[in-house]
This record gives structure tokens, C-alpha cells and sequence, in this order.
């Protein structure tokens, strides 16, 4: 048996975070933020699996639930992240789906991210438990990045989005997850941008060199989507 920590979950749903401050607060803890596609590798032995959930809102998207499901079969607890945004009624609607989802109840802990991990007695959270075979071929996702100059170069943010969404729905793209920081022509300062499956999130950003939007899904198509961000330029 180990005290190791595994964190698994969605992309996006906060396990870089979780972990930072995590490793600040506990700095002698051993803890790893594992890949989606190692995430059910099953092990011979004990460990701590904690199932990041992000609390802002339920997943729609029935391929992404299947897959949760799936990992939640290895987890030995789940950690709700983001619960600074989280509304009441869907923080309710989680409980419940758990509930229908998990054959036996898991331990939750609510991360609040501005708030102090060091009074959590995380030994006593869960119990280490070796992880088994789970009958789920998780999705295989590939990654492209696009970099380009964040001062001259401004995206109208609207026309960005648009073009994403329409990607997905009519060209089978799925976008399991975007992140970057961009000029647009929206805001004076840049914005970050933040994507999962059925989920857009945008918030102040900061730029210290060129802009960039990186993706991971499937079905990507590299001149499509440069042809969707130069079309979101401004001349």
C-alpha cells in the first residue's frame, strides 16, 4: 500500500489546479495528475485515486458521462473543484447523479480554490484501494497548438467561438478541451479562454509573450482550424 495520490478526471476538470495547491499545502505528499488515457490502467497495488468533478456544472454530453463513469469505478474518493462557482441547484443535481452512478457511495471533499488546503486531514479521506480492470475504452485524443502574435494580431472572440461550435456540430470535431489567452477586439486586455466538451468559459488573462489556443480532442482538423482563427482576425 502506498499513500501516493492519483488524480484523475475530465480534461478541464481542475486537476492541475487541485494539484498546485495541493503539492504548496502539503509539500512531503506524494501526488500525480495522471493522463486521460492512463486513467484506467488498472495496479496491483493500494493507492489514493481521487475523481476531480468539476462542480460548476452537470455534463451533458453522453460520451463524456460514460467516460466518468468509467473512472469513477477506479476512484477511491471524488473532489469537487471550482465550488467558488458553483450554483446550489447544480451542486444538487452532482449529489443525485452520483447517487445513480456509483454503486457504492464515494467520499467528497468540496475544493474551494481560495481557500487553504493545510487544516484538511486528507489521511483520513479515504482508504487506498488497488485500482481494478474497467470494461471502457477511454477516447483517444491528439493535441495542436497555435501561437501567434497576442499584440497586433486581435481575434473578435464571438466569431472565434462561433466558428468552434460549428466545427463540432456540423464536422463531427469533438473538443475536449481549450485553453488559451488572446487579444480580441471585444476587450482591451487579453482574455483567457477555457473549453471542455459542452462548456465555454472566458475570464481576464494575461499575456507575457505571444498569444496561443491549444485544443485536445478527436477528429481535428490543423488547416481547418487555422482557417477558423484567421478568419476570427482582424484586418
Amino acid at each position: 500500500m502506498t499513500d501516493a495520490i492519483r488524480l484523475i478526471g475530465l480534461p478541464g476538470s481542475g486537476k492541475t489546479r487541485f494539484k498546485n495547491a495541493f503539492q504548496a499545502a502539503f509539500p512531503e505528499a506524494l501526488i500525480e495528475e495522471v493522463s486521460t488515457e492512463d486513467a484506467l490502467i488498472p495496479t496491483s497495488q493500494a493507492q489514493r485515486t481521487w475523481c476531480l468533478i468539476d462542480a460548476r456544472h452537470l455534463v451533458g454530453d453522453d460520451e463524456a458521462q460514460a467516460w466518468l463513469k468509467a473512472m469513477l469505478q477506479t476512484a477511491t474518493g471524488v473532489v469537487f473543484s471550482f465550488m467558488d462557482a458553483a450554483d446550489m441547484t447544480v451542486q444538487s443535481q452532482w449529489q443525485a447523479w452520483l447517487k445513480s452512478a456509483l454503486p457504492q457511495p464515494l467520499p467528497r471533499y468540496r475544493w474551494f480554490s481560495h481557500a487553504a488546503l493545510g487544516d484538511w486531514n486528507w489521511h483520513e479521506f479515504d482508504t487506498p484501494a488497488i485500482i481494478p480492470s474497467v470494461d471502457y475504452s477511454a477516447p483517444s485524443l491528439e493535441s495542436l497548438c497555435f501561437e501567434f502574435d497576442g499584440e497586433s494580431r486581435a481575434l473578435n472572440l464571438e466569431h472565434l467561438l462561433f466558428g468552434l461550435d460549428t466545427m463540432k456540430q456540423n464536422l463531427g470535431a469533438r473538443l475536449w478541451r481549450v485553453q488559451g489567452v488572446v487579444m480580441t477586439s471585444e476587450y482591451q486586455n487579453p482574455v483567457a479562454l477555457e473549453g471542455q466538451i459542452d462548456r465555454w468559459d472566458t475570464y481576464a488573462g494575461e499575456l507575457n509573450g505571444p498569444g496561443y489556443i491549444c485544443m485536445q480532442g478527436q477528429t481535428l482538423q490543423r488547416d481547418l482550424l487555422q482557417e477558423i482563427i484567421d478568419a476570427s482576425g482582424l484586418s
